[in-house]
């Protein structure tokens, strides 16, 4: 069987070379994307401040554990609604009107957090961000894999470098707004994370047509009319229904962000399972496509588990830092104070540093290169190793280390995420069925959406279990998935069907 991988071929109107051997496009993508990621990692770099901070702080007084539930719950919403976004722009509106439609809608929300608006311009930030980032984020990653031809090698080394424009924004925004977080000037920095997105909004804008081509204009499965009725029809009701809910739980006093979190939950196992039930009993799907769609199923569990981890860095990680280590960065002899939210700038500088020599790595082997499933396994069991190491130097020090040890476990999740996440986007392009290309993007970024969700409830078990138990037991979690899913590589790649 061939290595197809069922997206549609690149237009000859885009420019193949003219970005270190790679399409042209992909420098516009690049940018655009270095600075959406760094608006909303800026934002987020102060937002778990912001929400738990005394009012007295310029903070919202919000408890402690109630904001890292928010943190996680919003992270989760985020990339829940990436599948509502790839249904848009599949069925309505093209990858990139929904493209653009979402950075409108991401300008407003950072706009909102920048006012002094307290709770209401928490909530309405939320919103604007969470519809936009659902329509932007899996449909630019979509377009990234359609400006390749079909069998194209470059593909894998293509997304590593559109991974590292994430990590490039996502790396300087903490280190600039820090200032903000050390003065509380919150609303200052959300101010300029909206500056930040407004400036990816005018370079899209700018260069998008002459460097893209007609690649995801139209719609790969639009609506019939009978169709448009019918969704119409469930989206309205979908609406009123939670409007519904909305009015009765605040008439009754009983409405409650532990709710919001149990929903977020119950979405987040129930989401991924419909998708792939849908999926795999499409008509539009064939046998080929249907086995590959089935392959994905343990490839999507272990990304699920990968980013329940990696994504607490931004809160449970950075907080337990805060609160045991000595804050001093100690480099064989020379020393710094460390930041408040420079924890977050670690991931991104070392995926920056390391994804060029992974790249090289992976073209060196080739062929012997480790399969898809294997890289996915790779990735959570680092993971769960560096959650297990940070448990130990909080066991082995007694409460009280250097910062350097909270680093090293920070880099050891690094070099899992180089495993796992530019991996995800490639074998979501490759074993994307036709009639799902871009939604199968969206079924890739919905294991984020799992993990995080997973976490809203997850993080309430450290009060009861303390930061060291809690590391140890969802580590090992972790890595022992990860040691189970090694024994089926085998028949999962027999189930890809020639992807490899």
């Amino acid at each position: 069987m061939s290595n197809t991988t069922h997206r549609q071929p690149a237009t000859p109107d885009v420019p193949q070379h003219g970005f270190f051997g790679h399409p042209r496009g992909l420098g516009v993508l690049f940018f655009v994307e270095f600075w959406e990621r760094f608006s909303y990692y800026g934002m987020r770099a102060l937002l778990i401040f912001y929400m738990y901070y005394s009012i007295e702080k310029r903070g919202l007084g919000i408890p402690e554990t109630t904001a890292q539930s928010i943190m996680s719950v919003y992270g989760a919403l985020i990339f829940m609604t990436s599948v509502l976004g790839g249904w848009i722009a599949d069925r309505i509106t093209g990858t990139r009107k929904a493209t653009l439609i979402g950075a409108v809608f991401i300008i407003i929300g950072h706009v909102f957090l920048s006012l002094p608006l307290a709770i209401v311009g928490l909530c309405l930030s939320m919103l604007f961000i969470i519809v936009g980032s659902g329509l932007m984020k899996p449909n630019i990653s979509n377009v990234v894999g359609r400006l390749y031809p079909e069998n194209d090698k470059r593909m894998d080394s293509g997304f590593v470098i559109f991974y590292m424009s994430v990590n490039l924004g996502a790396f300087i925004a903490p280190l600039i707004l820090n200032h903000f977080a050390d003065t509380n000037n919150f609303h200052g920095g959300f101010l300029i994370a909206a500056f930040g997105m407004a400036l990816a909004l005018v370079c899209y804008l700018l260069f998008n047509r002459k460097n893209l081509g007609d690649v995801g204009m139209k719609p790969t499965n639009p609506l019939t009319t009978a169709e448009k009725k019918k969704y119409g029809l469930i989206f309205g009701s979908a609406i009123t229904i939670i409007a519904i809910i909305l009015i009765i739980t605040l008439a009754t006093g009983t409405f409650s962000f532990n709710i919001i979190s149990t929903i977020v939950l119950i979405l987040g196992i129930l989401l991924p399972i419909c998708y792939f039930t849908i999926m795999i009993r499409s008509k539009e799907v064939t046998s080929v496509e249907r086995s590959r769609v089935v392959a994905f199923i343990p490839l999507y569990i272990l990304g699920a588990l990968f980013w329940a981890i990696q994504e607490q860095g931004s809160n449970v990680l950075n907080i337990f830092a805060l609160k045991h280590s000595d804050m001093t960065i100690n480099l064989f002899g020379w020393t710094a104070d460390f930041g408040k939210t420079w924890f977050q700038s670690i991931n991104p500088l070392f995926i920056v540093l390391l994804a060029p020599v992974l790249t090289i790595l992976w073209n060196k082997l080739g062929s012997r290169q480790p399969t898809l499933p294997s890289k996915f396994v790779i990735g959570t069991a680092l993971a769960g190793i560096s959650y297990i190491f940070a448990s130990v130097v909080g066991y082995l020090s007694g409460g009280q280390f250097s910062v350097n040890y909270i680093i090293i476990a920070y880099i050891i999740c690094v070099i899992g995420e180089l495993c796992i996440s530019p991996t995800g986007n490639s074998a979501a392009v490759k074993l994307a069925p036709k009639a799902f290309n871009a939604q199968m993007m969206s079924l890739w970024l919905l294991t984020n959406a799992t993990g995080q969700a997973a976490n809203g409830t997850l993080v309430k078990l450290i009060e009861p279990l303390g930061y060291q138990n809690y590391f140890l037991f969802l580590g090992g979690i972790a890595t022992v998935v990860a040691i189970i899913t090694l024994m089926f590589v085998p028949k999962i790649v027999r189930g890809m069907k020639g992807i490899k």
